[in-house]
């Protein structure tokens, strides 16, 4: 379904923790470096919440709340399990393996998205103590979630923003051409609503509600993956820090990380609380809800998108 065959795993972070960093984790106590997102609190950099292994493995998460809920005294250990994950795990059977050694309790409530090297992926629906697996195959190509999970029966949350991204999906999987760019400077900057189906973008002013993007969305991370072990090394984790719209796209590797998505003295990295400023101008609360000026932040993120589609493009070259 992707435009070169190479798989992605993409994130778009909801989250109360607006600045974030990424970070190289050493391999020097477990078998594999990796570099992962984190919360800006997160100064030890101990709960990866998105990334990618020096083996190609990689993984992240959706938080789902229709399967079994953790207790209140064991919970949101899903950043640790992902970081214990890609310091040790290859392959996704090595996930599963992971899933099923852990202690329990697991301490969480989650979709584990995770893709590898060897052409396997798919979606671990994790609750305390069981977990269900969706793989793709060519019956599913593609798999979607948002913060509900498909083995867990009704409820949940995030069904109105999973019909808009499966409806922006649509025509490209019928293509075959998605695209790292696709989901972090389409999707993630789309305000396409799926009740009406129509797209807020020409709006003057709309309430920020069930769009991809939201007031709290964090970053918006695609992952490029390797069609095998030999072309590790073409991983890439693109990265749009802060609130994606206002954004620009930035490549990772495991051996270079921009130095604006470092960890600095201020908290975070320079280009979350950059986007985040800019988010701010275009962002304003009218009884009890967040509403956005739209022609304000439509210039902003063409402008910004342009960027990212420059930053793809002058990646390739240099790496052809």
């Amino acid at each position: 379904m992707t435009r070169d065959g190479r798989p992605l795993l993409w994130k778009n972070r909801d989250t109360s923790h607006l600045i974030n960093y990424v970070a190289r984790t050493e391999a020097t106590d477990s078998p594999h470096a990796y570099v992962a997102l984190y919360n800006s609190e997160d100064t030890d950099a101990r709960e990866a919440w998105i990334g990618y292994n020096d083996a190609g493995f990689a993984i992240m998460n959706t938080a789902s709340y229709n399967l079994h809920h953790p207790s209140d005294s064991w919970k949101d250990r899903e950043g640790f399990i992902m970081s214990e994950a890609l310091a040790n795990c290859v392959t996704v059977n090595d996930f599963r393996n992971l899933l099923q050694t852990l202690p329990q309790p697991l301490g969480v409530e989650a979709n584990f998205g995770v893709i590898d090297a060897e052409g396997n992926g798919g979606f671990f629906e994790t609750d305390d103590e069981k977990f269900t697996f969706y793989p793709l195959d060519d019956d599913n190509p593609v798999i979607v979630r948002t913060n509900f999970s498909v083995s867990g029966g009704e409820g949940g949350l995030g069904q109105v923003r999973y019909v808009n991204a499966c409806t922006l999906l649509a025509p490209h999987i019928a293509k075959g051409d998605i695209s790292p760019e696709l989901l972090t400077d389409g999707l993630s900057r789309s305000f396409y609503y799926s009740p009406d189906c129509t797209d807020k973008s020409t709006a003057s002013t709309v309430v920020d509600k069930d769009f991809i993007p939201r007031h709290s969305t964090s970053a918006s991370i695609a992952i490029e993956g390797a069609n095998s072990r030999d072309d590790v090394d073409k991983m890439v984790m693109w990265t749009l820090m802060g609130y994606p719209p206002c954004g620009v796209t930035l490549p990772v590797t495991i051996d270079v990380i921009p130095a604006s998505l470092l960890q600095d003295s201020e908290g975070g990295c320079k280009a979350s609380r950059e986007a985040n400023a800019l988010m701010d101008k275009v962002f304003y609360k009218r009884k009890g809800s967040w509403r956005i000026k739209m022609p304000q932040l439509k210039r902003i993120s063409d402008e910004n998108r342009s960027k990212s589609l420059g930053n793809y493009q002058l990646y390739r070259e240099f790496h052809k």
